[in-house]
Parts: C-alpha cells; sequence; structure tokens
C-alpha cells in the first residue's frame, strides 16, 4: 500500500511537471560550457543507467537504451526496478516532446519512475547560461549554477531550478553536461519524498 501511493503521488506531479513548463562530449573543466543544453537530443546507441534512491528508504534503478527505428524514429528501452520492475520499449518519433515520450508507454511504474529525470521543465532547457555563478530569476522562478558534480566519470554543472508549486517554492537540482541529452544527477521532489538518480553507466 505504501508503495502505491508513491506511484499515484509521482504520476500526478508527472503531470504537474508537465504543464509548468551526441555521442561526443567534453570532459574538461564544465564551468567553460555556456553553451544550450543539447537535452533530449538522443543518437542511436546511447545508453544511461541510473541508481535511484529516496529519503523514505527506496533504492532501485533505471536504465534508458536508444536506438534505431526507421525514418527518423528511435526506439526508446526503459528498464528499471523501482517501485516494481518495467521494462518497455516506445518510439520517439521527430517532434515528440519528452512529456509525450513518457507517456507513450503503457507501463505505468515507467512514468512513475522515470517522468522526473526525463521531462524536465523547459524553463530550465530554455533560460540557462552553462557557466559556473549564473543566476536567472523571473518572479518565483530562478535558476542558479554553482558548483560541479561528477557521475560515472563525467563532469557537470550543479544547477538549482526553483519555481512554485502548489503555493510554495520547490528546488530541484540537477547535475548537468550540457554535451548529453539527459542529467548526470538529479534530486527532486516528490510525494513526500525527495528522489535521486545519479548517473553510474554511460556508453
Amino acid at each position: 500500500m505504501h508503495f502505491q501511493k508513491v506511484n499515484v503521488g509521482s504520476l500526478m506531479l508527472g503531470v504537474l511537471l508537465a504543464f509548468t513548463a551526441g555521442n561526443g562530449f567534453s570532459n574538461a573543466a564544465a564551468q567553460i560550457s555556456s553553451e544550450k543544453w543539447l537535452y533530449f537530443k538522443f543518437k542511436s546507441g546511447q545508453f544511461f543507467r541510473y541508481e535511484m534512491k529516496s529519503e523514505r528508504g527506496l533504492k532501485g534503478w533505471l536504465s534508458i537504451k536508444i536506438e534505431d527505428g526507421s525514418k527518423g524514429v528511435l526506439n526508446v528501452t526503459l528498464a528499471g526496478n523501482w517501485t516494481g520492475e518495467f521494462s518497455e520499449t516506445a518510439k520517439l518519433k521527430p517532434g515528440m516532446s519528452p512529456f509525450d515520450l513518457v507517456y507513450a508507454f503503457k507501463n505505468a511504474e515507467i512514468p512513475n519512475a522515470a517522468g522526473s529525470l526525463l521531462n524536465i521543465d523547459a524553463v530550465v532547457v530554455d533560460n540557462t547560461m552553462w557557466k559556473d555563478g549564473f543566476h536567472w530569476a523571473q518572479g518565483d522562478t530562478s535558476i542558479d549554477v554553482k558548483g560541479e558534480k561528477e557521475c560515472a566519470g563525467i563532469k557537470g554543472l550543479l544547477v538549482v531550478y526553483g519555481s512554485k508549486v502548489f503555493g510554495r517554492v520547490q528546488k530541484r537540482t540537477y547535475g548537468v553536461n550540457s554535451d548529453l541529452p539527459l542529467p548526470l544527477y538529479a534530486e527532486v521532489p516528490a510525494a513526500n519524498d525527495t528522489w535521486t538518480y545519479t548517473l553510474v553507466e554511460r556508453k
């Protein structure tokens, strides 16, 4: 019963986040990168595996495998174990948004486990300059880039994104190497909990 509550709460958070909205990379000093983040720009052959845990004591893992389909379509396989085991492949078609992909999977465990990692708010993607010390604010929404984090031997900048949800400001922390399509690290609020994703393998 406890796991089911977490699942439903996280699905609600995934819907809320949606509406508040290369293989090669440089492992040099991350703070010198001020280019746009290549978020969600997947390439065939990429693979990412994350360790997951929560403040309430949940532990699990998540992997994302990208394979070539046809006519610009990519096959995205998400597998893992969070509040339950899952493995399913969906098609990422040209023009699909992260939200569209997350909810293209039929197994409800997948948006629950992967939604907060894959579906990053467009405010972060569009307004962040990937340079240590960068600050941006508009109303109750803010972005601060400060410090570095290294995961799976890859360095990235830490960005803290604050936004108002249900009348109070919530913060999400991401570790980003702007040459990769997904965060190296994510710490995000869930239903009465905080979840973290840490990249442990990348191909």
